[in-house]
């Protein structure tokens, strides 16, 4: 009877840890292998889901409940979001830094104060230099250029040798940096103007992406609408919103004209969708004639032929 009671409360242990698993919008790995420990550390039998081919795999979240229930015991499984992004972030091997020539120390640092310069929050996970100059002794540094892909850095140092001789050294570098993004809580339609209770902030690294995250302050957000349909769970990209026009088609609005110490007002209908510190084309109500010029807050258009403001 004791081990009856034993075995059912076992059982119903292992039905609490597993009820309510949430699985986040992100998960990160450490090595090129995605498998069931980096979503459960703490599962018994792993089990490899996929292999990275680049720095991230991306799921639907009911394929990734599906990998997960036929590989393992768990089934109560919800998600934060409709879309699972898996991002590769190997392990720095301080081994390899130890061991790394003068050479490559010197430029490492050259590139880490440039880049951190611009980007002080990111981190460089890994630096190399061509294993052809790695005994090159560098006596001055005279240029640096390089560009960013995602997460990889390629780029040309030119420098003089010990004997004053112009030479260039390649270098790659794995670099990461993890800010906070907006993400749809639930589905937003077209045209939708955004909001805090429609909107969440989630970290991640920005690097992985391969377009721009909206970044704006959170009192912001309402002067955004959807630019398409959203789905939950998906990252707010710049081309996914647009910004609410301040004055639309039709609008009338002030215009103050300035020249020679002369303020000359008059009313203008708009005659496109335009924000503040757009070029909008107008016509003047009295006369009919077209007039461009530059939108103010107000709304107003300012127009400087030779005046003070």
């Amino acid at each position: 009877m004791k081990k009856t009671l034993f075995i059912i409360l076992i059982i119903t242990l292992n039905i609490y840890l597993f009820s309510n698993i949430t699985i986040p919008a992100s998960i990160t790995s450490y090595d090129k292998v995605f498998s069931l420990k980096d979503i459960f550390p703490d599962i018994k039998n792993d089990r490899t889901l996929a292999f990275f081919s680049n720095d991230s795999i991306t799921y639907d979240a009911s394929t990734l409940k599906n990998l997960i229930l036929s590989s393992t015991d768990i089934s109560n499984i919800s998600f934060d979001s409709t879309i699972i992004t898996i991002y590769y972030l190997p392990n720095i091997d301080k081994s390899n830094t130890e061991n790394k020539s003068n050479t490559e120390k010197l430029l490492e640092n050259f590139f880490e104060k440039d880049f951190l310069e611009s980007t002080p929050n990111a981190t460089i996970n890994d630096f190399e230099i061509s294993k052809y100059m790695k005994d090159t002794l560098v006596s001055t540094i005279l240029d640096m250029d390089y560009r960013r892909s995602m997460n990889n850095i390629y780029g040309n140092f030119l420098v003089l040798d010990e004997k004053n001789i112009r030479k260039y050294i390649s270098f790659k570098a794995l670099v990461s940096n993890y800010d906070y993004v907006y993400f749809s809580k639930e589905n937003i339609s077209y045209k939708t103007v955004l909001n805090t209770n429609l909107i969440e902030k989630r970290k991640i690294d920005i690097f992985s992406l391969t377009m721009k995250p909206l970044k704006t302050k959170e009192s912001n957000l309402i002067k955004f609408m959807a630019n398409r349909t959203i789905r939950k769970g998906e990252i707010i990209f710049e081309n996914s919103v647009k910004k609410i026009p301040d004055v639309k088609a039709g609008q009338i609005i002030p215009i103050e004209v300035y020249y020679d110490g002369v303020k000359i007002l008059s009313w203008v209908r708009i005659l496109n969708d335009a924000i503040i510190g757009d070029i909008v084309m107008a016509r003047n109500e009295k006369t009919g004639v077209l007039i461009n010029g530059k939108l103010y807050s107000g709304p107003k258009i300012i127009i400087n032929i030779g005046g003070n403001l």
